[in-house]
């Protein structure tokens, strides 16, 4: 496992097809046995309930290996609902 994390920065919001998306990226870092990914939401405003599920589908995947998954420039809104669906320390939030 590489020390130096893999930054995935998606440029828009994490809905429809972007989740797809998002969820494909994430695949194929796993499949290249890439297991220390940072998700930089600097440019996200809003997740879908699809997103969060990638979200955690993800992180499951990463911590069954012993890697690291964690999640920066989360948006006052984006922290707000993590809190409050009780998730924000789940995922790794920087």
């Amino acid at each position: 496992m590489s020390t130096t994390p893999i930054v995935i920065a998606p440029k828009s919001d994490i809905v429809g097809n972007a989740t797809y998306e998002l969820k494909t990226e994430f695949s194929e870092l796993l499949n290249r046995g890439e297991l220390n990914i940072k998700l930089d939401l600097a440019s996200v405003t809003m997740i879908d309930s699809l997103g969060i599920g990638v979200l955690v589908a993800t992180r499951n995947s990463i911590r069954q290996s012993d890697g690291e998954f964690s999640i920066v420039n989360l948006s006052e809104d984006l922290t707000q609902l993590f809190s409050n669906m009780r998730i924000i320390e789940f995922l790794n939030v920087d």
